[in-house]
């Protein structure tokens, strides 16, 4: 196979033909593909309900944040279209199972530096047509915060619950064995 020579080309030919090329990768990247997971067979689309909170939980608007993160999670991973959760062949669902601080780091003078959250998530992955639970995952992460920012525990919340939609979708589509239900550590 013969290589194509450009230096032999006039420089603005060269200018256009690399301009063109950078915009044939850049349509390649907005062609809307998808990680490819694989889907149960005959699954046109898939719906995300929001999530439920155990009587346990106290925490408000975990459900919202987490239905948005795992919408995007499925519109990123999933070879199939987002659709209303009525509508949809496939539904993930599931609940909120635990929100909870706990102690942290603390200086020579006993005061708290830092301290973290544990949020503790199970879905299912439902065949709506068939009416049966294709999969169901259990996800929990430790994720820990420095006090003094105002806004720390919602800035680790919303990094928890996005690394938490993201796991769920891969695991939901995962083929093979589940696997062992481990709380991670997810750090700042």
């Amino acid at each position: 196979m013969k290589s194509f020579d450009t230096s032999t080309l006039p420089p603005r030919t060269r200018v256009a033909l690399a301009l063109s090329f950078a915009a044939f990768l850049t349509g390649l990247s907005g062609c809307g593909w998808h990680a490819g997971l694989v889907v149960p067979e005959g699954a046109e689309s898939i719906g995300v309900e929001v999530f439920k909170r155990t009587p346990e939980v106290l925490e408000r608007g975990l459900e919202a944040r987490l239905a948005e993160e795992l919408s995007a999670a499925v519109s990123d991973l999933v070879g199939i279209p987002l659709a209303h959760p009525s509508r949809a062949d496939l539904v993930i669902r599931g609940e909120i199972s635990n929100y909870s601080r706990r102690d942290g780091v603390h200086s020579i003078d006993n005061l708290l530096l830092e301290t973290g959250i544990l949020i503790q998530i199970r879905a299912r992955l439902v065949d709506r047509v068939r009416g049966t639970t294709e999969k169901e995952v259990f996800e929990a992460l430790w994720t820990g915060y420095a006090l003094g920012d105002p806004s720390g525990e919602r800035i680790a919340r919303n990094r928890a619950l996005r690394y938490l939609a993201e796991t769920l979708v891969l695991e939901l589509f995962q083929q093979g064995d589940q696997k062992e239900e481990n709380p991670v550590l997810l750090s700042q």
